[in-house]
């Protein structure tokens, strides 16, 4: 079995199966598999796709004991996400995407925290500040295209719908830590056939296809991550530890509006897809 040392939790991922192992005293919730029929509908193209083929898999609420109570005072859950290798049809295996709700006065949507444990990441992330009225009215403003690798760990920004994806060689293991509580939202996405633009890889290359669904999108802006100490955000230092550490540095995630600014400039801005994937 692989250690998965970035988490900073007694975890190790079975060769072959790709399932996730948790050593007592470790604890979770639920365990779910999402296979390929369950993603149909959200793909560039579908034909001719085993449909019990694996695609994720989701570890929710995981802790130990002794820190159960901690999450629990935030209203914070820890979980872990498997996407699995290789491509369909040419594009990158992903999650399904979904937009978060709104706080109570409506100024902003919840952030979220993604922390890649394994492999390397590429999250879409599209703003439409109507996304929870009439999907067919959706309005993408701004679109954002964020490489995060091994170690790291981006804030999702408050009023970005969002999608991880696959971009890297082997399994992407993820984990999230978020205010659970929050509404999710999925149906603009599911509507549309999937986020903005399709990720693909072809012969290793990675390329972006705009969603023919969609209109008037915005040209994607393209970005990797900087590390912010102050939101309890340090590279190499896993998500879980900094959180028992320091549970008032991850006050953003149930209380948005005081962090929108510092958290989009941890969006370190380049020129081309190419540049956030060298």
């Amino acid at each position: 079995m692989n250690e998965l040392k970035n988490s900073g939790l007694q975890l190790y991922m079975q060769e072959g199966t790709n399932r996730i192992a948790l050593l007592a005293p470790l604890q979770y919730d639920a365990y779910a598999i999402k296979n390929v029929d369950q993603m149909m509908n959200l793909l560039r193209n579908a034909a001719g796709l085993n449909p019990d083929e694996r695609f994720y898999d989701v570890y929710r609420g995981i802790r130990l004991p002794e820190d159960q109570a901690l999450l629990e005072s935030r209203d914070y859950r820890y979980d872990i996400t498997v996407i699995m290798d290789g491509t369909v049809n040419g594009e990158c295996k992903k999650t399904s995407g979904h937009y978060h709700g709104y706080n109570p006065t409506r100024t902003n949507t919840y952030a979220e925290v993604y922390e890649v444990i394994e492999g390397r990441a590429l999250y879409v992330l599209q703003r439409a500040d109507n996304f929870d009225t009439d999907p067919q009215q959706v309005k993408i403003s701004d679109l954002i295209f964020a490489v995060v690798e091994a170690g790291q760990a981006i804030i999702i920004p408050p009023n970005y719908g969002h999608c991880s994806i696959n971009v890297g060689e082997g399994p992407l293991v993820f984990s999230n830590l978020a205010y659970a509580p929050c509404p999710v939202a999925y149906d603009s996405v599911k509507h549309y056939h999937g986020m903005s633009w399709y990720i693909m890889r072809e012969e290793g290359r990675i390329s972006a296809v705009p969603n023919p669904n969609y209109q008037d999108v915005p040209a994607p802006r393209f970005a990797k991550i900087r590390e912010n100490p102050h939101l309890g955000i340090q590279f190499g230092h896993p998500v879980y530890n900094a959180y028992r550490e320091n549970p008032q540095a991850f006050d953003f995630l149930g209380n948005p509006d005081p962090y929108v600014d510092e958290i989009m400039s941890m969006l370190d801005f380049k020129t081309t897809l190419e540049d956030i994937l060298k």
